[in-house]
Parts: structure tokens; C-alpha cells; sequence
């Protein structure tokens, strides 16, 4: 706006006069004051920069003094804890310090062994081929825990250990207690299978194909009845 003012001026002197425009005492004059303005400005914008920096300094300053203030409090606060709990524990000491030491007997503490544990230990033995010492531990393991869970496992892993010895009639007997004493077994399939593979070795074919018909009737949907079906197929073809 100051700028078009001047232009004006020096239309009208222009007008007024033979002389250059920029060569006029008004005009010069005129810039010179239009020229401290602008100075002017610059050094009021400059003061108020410098008036909003301060400002925010100053407000940065408070909230530094407001958290020095509130950490200050909280350190003393766990000091005095620190002394209270210290008195307290010293205060302990001394009363039992002051008492006859008594020496307790010590006991070693009575290792727990589960069920689970005994059985597990059984049937690594069955694993590993120690046939003998895995059946001494399960019958050791029925004797001890007849109420079980693992009752009816613990059975029918004495017969597979007997079938894998050979020994077919014990193994027979074995897997028929799972069938008499847990009728409700998840076992109860793969005993019926180990039954007929047992009576199978010994030549009692007739026995082996009722145990073979009984499990895939029965159990048509357990594993062990697809391999009941594929015996007794091989039993009508080799000895009807």
C-alpha cells in the first residue's frame, strides 16, 4: 500500500513538474520513511519471536520444576520406607537373637511317585525288550493300584509283552482278563485282534475267526477291525 502511495506521489508531482520523479525531495523523503518502517517491522516481528520463545522457555521451565518437585517428594517417600523397614528388620534380628537356638531334625522329603510314573516306567521296560522285567512291573503295578485308570492298559500291555516272547496261551489269558475285568476298555478292540493273532500262531483257527468276527461286529469303526477283516479274509481262503 506504501509502495502504491509513492507511485502516486510521484504521478502527480510528474504532472506538476519538469523534473524526474526519483530526483524530488518528496519522494525521496518518502522512501527513506517507508524504507524505516520496514526496518521497524522487521524488528517488531523479530521481539515477538524472541517475546513466544521466552515464553515457552519459561513455561518448559515450570513443568521441569513441578516433575524435579514430585520426584524429590517420591525419593524421600521411599527413603523414610526404606528406614522403617530397615528398623524393622533390625528389630527382628535382635529378637531372634535373643532366642536359644533350637536345631530341627531334618527329614528327607518322601519322593512322590504317581501311578502314572509306576506305569510309565513298566512300559519302558516292555520297550527297551526287557519282557521280564517290564511284566514284574506291571503285575507290581496292578498290585499296587488296582483302582488306576491305567488298570486296563496295564493288561493288555502284559499280554503284548507275553505275544512278543512268544508266549501265546499266557498272552491269550492276559488279553481275555482286559475283555472280563474292562468290557468298556478302549483296549478292548486291539485285545479281540490280539486274541485271534494268538489263537491264530497256535493253529485254533476256529477260536481265532469268533475273535476276528466278534471285533470287526462289535468295533466295526476301531482301527484294529480293518486288520481283523484282512485276517479273516486270509483265514476263510487258506483254512475253510
Amino acid at each position: 500500500m506504501r509502495r502504491a502511495l509513492i507511485v502516486l506521489a510521484m504521478g502527480v508531482l510528474a504532472a506538476c513538474s519538469t523534473t524526474r520523479p526519483e530526483d524530488e525531495p518528496a519522494y525521496v523523503k518518502a522512501v527513506a520513511v517507508e524504507e524505516r518502517v520496514d526496518r521497524l517491522e522487521h524488528q517488531n516481528t523479530a521481539l515477538l519471536d524472541m517475546q513466544r520463545q521466552l515464553e515457552e522457555t519459561q513455561a518448559s521451565v515450570r513443568r521441569l520444576q513441578g516433575q524435579i518437585e514430585e520426584n524429590h517428594h517420591g525419593i524421600q517417600s521411599k527413603a523414610a520406607e526404606s528406614r522403617n523397614l530397615y528398623n524393622d528388620l533390625e528389630a527382628r534380628l535382635k529378637a531372634l537373637e535373643s532366642r536359644p537356638e533350637v536345631v530341627a531334625p531334618v527329614t528327607p522329603p518322601t519322593p512322590v511317585v504317581s501311578d502314572n510314573d509306576v506305569y510309565q516306567a513298566a512300559l519302558d521296560l516292555i520297550k527297551k525288550r526287557d519282557y521280564a522285567g517290564g511284566e514284574g512291573a506291571l503285575k507290581a503295578f496292578i498290585t499296587a493300584y488296582p483302582q488306576s485308570s491305567l488298570i486296563d492298559n496295564a493288561k493288555y500291555w502284559m499280554g503284548e509283552s507275553y505275544y512278543s516272547e512268544g508266549k501265546l496261551p499266557e498272552a491269550v489269558a492276559a488279553f481275555t482278563r482286559v475283555l472280563t475285568d474292562h468290557p468298556d476298555s478302549k483296549k478292548t478292540p486291539d485285545a479281540l485282534l490280539m486274541i485271534g493273532k494268538s489263537q491264530t500262531e497256535q493253529k485254533r483257527f476256529k477260536e481265532a475267526r469268533a475273535a476276528f468276527a466278534r471285533l470287526i461286529k462289535s468295533y466295526g469303526d476301531a482301527p484294529a477291525a480293518a486288520e481283523a477283516r484282512t485276517r479273516l479274509k486270509k483265514l476263510d481262503a487258506e483254512h475253510h
